[in-house]
């Protein structure tokens, strides 16, 4: 059987190969006269049929072999996918909770700031209307008491001049005692 080999240097030939060189029997074929059949050489179809199902096998645990490598791959690269994907959506999370932490930071130093301003405001004007309030009293006391120091000094004025006559003569003026408004009255 082996003369239908047409593989040189002892070349086997893959199960593809196999098919392809059956294929190309069946296809070059010559057609009986007047009818739809073709004449192959049985032997050699029966050959290559057989030497494709020995290759079967082999070239079946081949692929089997490669599609569960390539399984055991995606796997594993699915695997590693979704760590980086868990470790990003993680790391994502921390920096929004950071962030939003800062930003409520701010929001409560700006809600602290506006309040310190206004209780600055208040403060000043408190402290205003009570310098103010004192400062009035202030001016009504020190009116009351120029009023009373003119008063005063208007007494004293014509005092001294009703006075003047009397400390001239040193008749009147009796000794130890001092003319003054508060002892006449």
């Amino acid at each position: 059987m082996t003369e239908f080999n047409q593989y040189p240097d002892g070349h086997e030939p893959g199960l593809a190969e196999l098919l392809d060189r059956i294929e190309e029997i069946v296809a070059n074929a010559k057609a009986m006269p007047l009818s739809a059949s073709v004449l192959i050489s049985r032997e050699e179809v029966l050959y290559l049929i057989s030497a494709a199902k020995e290759r079967f096998p082999l070239e079946m645990r081949e692929a089997q072999w490669i599609v569960k490598e390539r399984a055991e791959y995606l796997d594993r690269v699915s695997l590693e996918a979704e760590e980086i994907i868990q470790e990003a959506r993680a790391r994502a999370e921390r920096l929004v909770s950071k962030q939003e932490i800062v930003r409520q930071a701010q929001s409560g130093a700006n809600r602290i700031l506006v309040m310190a301003r206004e209780d600055a405001a208040r403060l000043r004007s408190d402290a205003e209307d009570y310098a103010d309030q004192k400062l009035a009293e202030l001016e009504i006391a020190l009116s009351k008491v120029m009023k009373e120091i003119f008063a005063g000094r208007e007494k004293l004025a014509t005092s001294s001049s009703a006075e003047a006559p009397l400390a001239s003569s040193g008749d009147n003026a009796i000794e130890g005692e001092f003319p003054f408004d508060q002892d006449l009255g």
